[in-house]
């Protein structure tokens, strides 16, 4: 991620650096309106803490799950910018609607009694401790929302690049995790349990906006980012950007979780008559 986005930024300073030795045939206008669009990228890591069980002397551990590569998703919507001209500064507010997507991956050594279709599994039942099983586990996670960014920037190099920062709220309208896990449940010799049994992969869905489905993993309905990118503007009707977001105090409900999410974006814009 950090290449793609180091490499994008290089090639946006290059064209701006051409392009910047050419003025623009009339004055930019005080309020500009667009459409823009583009590819989102999302890197991050994730800690679930222990949780209970419910049976005495069993739980399910510490999750940790890490980068399993980069998701992609899209945006797509419109601008409005306010330009003041003579100061250079301007203020950005978007509507747009997006798919952010989190590819992860962890490994977990658990009691068999922590989850009842392991459990199912075995010809017969064992008591907490005696016996455990090691899962594999690869998610892809996705959150869409309508997003409302306010960016204040400055434009640099005669007006051809833009320079920007600013807070992004986000309304959260669908989120999922679609999980697939194997393993195997490992072998006792000391209860005369001898041979591994193998777990086939299995695949679940999970709507993370319901509490009951969800349970600590549940996702906030509404959340702010904050964000800051860099624009060149190629042709009077053309921008390209590309901005790089992180969500503060996370995107779960429950704030035991830790982690980190980071969006990177592309998108290009086009300017209305």
């Amino acid at each position: 991620m950090k290449l793609l986005i180091s490499s994008l930024s290089a090639a946006l300073l290059t064209t701006t650096v051409t392009l910047a030795q050419t003025t623009f045939s009339s004055s930019i206008r005080s309020i500009e309106v667009g459409l823009k669009g583009g590819p989102t990228f999302v890197h991050g890591y994730t800690t679930i803490p222990a949780q209970p069980t419910g049976i005495a002397g069993v739980q399910i551990p510490q999750i940790e799950n890490i980068r399993n590569g980069t998701g992609v998703g899209y945006t797509g919507g419109a601008f409005v910018r306010f330009n003041n001209y003579r100061r250079k500064g301007y203020v950005q507010v978007e509507m747009t609607y997006n798919r952010y997507v989190l590819k992860q991956r962890t490994n977990l050594t658990l009691d068999v009694n922590a989850n009842p279709s392991l459990a199912a599994r075995l010809p017969v039942s064992f008591a907490p401790g005696l016996l455990n099983a090691t899962v594999n586990i690869t998610s892809e996670s996705s959150i869409e929302s309508f997003n409302v960014p306010v960016l204040f920037g400055r434009r640099l190099l005669k007006d051809r690049l833009r320079a920007y920062m600013g807070p992004t709220l986000l309304f959260v309208n669908k989120s999922q995790a679609i999980r697939n896990t194997e393993g195997q449940v490992n072998p006792n010799t000391t209860i005369g349990f001898a041979t591994a049994v193998p777990i086939p992969v299995t695949t679940e869905t999970t709507n993370l906006l319901s509490p009951r489905e969800a349970a600590n993993l549940e996702v906030k309905r509404f959340s702010w980012a904050l964000e800051a990118g860099l624009g060149v503007s190629p042709l009077r009707w053309l921008d390209i950007d590309v901005r790089y977001a992180v969500p503060a105090g996370g995107v779960y409900r429950d704030t035991a979780i830790e982690g980190f999410l980071g969006i990177a974006t592309v998108t290009a814009g086009i300017k209305l008559p």
